[in-house]
């Protein structure tokens, strides 16, 4: 301002509009539209996560004005094993314990798309019988992460009848497979 009496108003600056390079560095890997914005608007990013809440890794990327949210983005899916790192150096066969882990039930199905993408790459046959074993071996797979499933909800519930029945039938599967 210029004089305190005067019908002045306060002189209009430039406002520097891009973004240090150190305040986008530290926010990967939302897109820089969504930090710029946020730093112009002069909002917070808060990142709550990545979580893990009972079905996968998640976090939350919070927009805050002052004690407000503004936006709040679930971002999920937000898991990186490297895997692909670990593969560089590995032989085909020796991946596939890399791919069972994460799945805890349901090892059978990444596994079945794993073995048919390196089949396809290699152009190899796989003879009749050993889809017809990777089918049911897939299936068995299926039914029992539903009945993991149903037992952990019956845990949640407070139902304990329903997941030893759950558990009980799972086993059958798993001893079988």
């Amino acid at each position: 301002m210029i004089g305190m009496g005067s019908n002045e108003r306060y002189a209009e600056l430039p406002v520097r509009m891009e973004v240090p390079e150190e305040f986008v560095r530290n926010f990967v890997p939302i897109p820089k539209e969504y930090v710029e914005e946020a730093y112009r608007s002069d909002e917070y990013l808060v990142f709550i996560g990545p979580q893990h809440p009972g079905s996968g890794h998640m976090r939350i990327i919070l927009r805050l004005k002052g004690d407000y949210i503004v936006d709040a983005i679930p971002d999920p899916g937000y898991v990186h094993r490297g895997v692909e790192k670990l593969a560089e150096t590995r032989l085909y066969i020796h991946i596939l314990p890399l791919i069972e882990r994460p799945t805890i039930q349901d090892s059978a199905n990444f596994d079945l798309g794993y073995s048919r993408a390196v089949e396809k790459l290699a152009d190899l046959d796989v003879p009749k019988r050993a889809q017809y074993i990777r089918v049911i071996l897939a299936e068995l797979s299926r039914i029992a992460t539903h009945l993991y499933d149903t037992g952990i909800l019956a845990v949640f519930i407070g139902h304990s009848t329903g997941y030893m029945w759950a558990f009980g039938l799972r086993d059958v599967i798993n001893e079988a497979s």
